[in-house]
């Protein structure tokens, strides 16, 4: 799309707005979308990637992320710097609910069973420094998010743990809608 807006003796990028035809090699005749703001006819979307403080060892260690852009939650992702062996007495379990803008929604993003822990029977432990990834709920309007949604990451001890675990990250993934 060429330059066509005079600013003094020069031109000035195009503004994009909803509606705008965007015009180049890979994404001729797309339109801007109002909503999400990328281009609606291609397969896109975005990551959320966020630090939260240590997870204790009891107690519930929550990190909190907004989404920018409506989508679906496609993968969601868990590391951090510490080990935590597998327990079926002292265990961490993983959830992620959609608050809504509000903070009053209730929607489980990951599926609700041992898989997402770190029991020893049906979940695993935590390996350093390595990519572990949570399992989803399988009902998909659960997996559903709109720009602004306060999303919730939730680790819950039960039992007393082992050790902490510092520098927590997760990773969410979202499909764009």
């Amino acid at each position: 799309m060429p330059n066509t807006k005079p600013v003094g003796v020069a031109y000035s990028d195009p503004e994009l707005v909803a509606g705008t035809t965007i015009t180049g090699a890979s994404v001729v005749g797309s339109t801007l979308d109002s909503t999400s703001k990328v281009a609606s006819n291609l397969q896109n979307g975005f990551s959320i990637t966020q630090q939260g403080a240590t997870i204790a060892t009891t107690g519930n260690s929550d990190i909190f992320v907004i989404a920018p852009a409506a989508g679906t939650l496609s993968v969601a992702r868990f590391s951090g710097v510490d080990a935590l062996t597998a327990s079926d007495i002292n265990y961490l379990t993983f959830s992620i609910t959609n608050l809504g803008q509000a903070g009053a929604g209730s929607a489980a993003m990951l599926a609700a069973t041992d898989a997402n822990t770190t029991k020893a029977t049906g979940g695993t432990g935590l390996a350093a420094n390595t990519l572990r990834s949570l399992a989803l709920n399988g009902t998909a309007s659960n997996l559903v998010v709109a720009a602004g949604d306060r999303i919730r990451v939730r680790a819950a001890a039960t039992g007393t743990l082992a050790n902490t675990v510092t520098f927590p990250v997760v990773s969410l993934t979202f499909s764009v809608l």
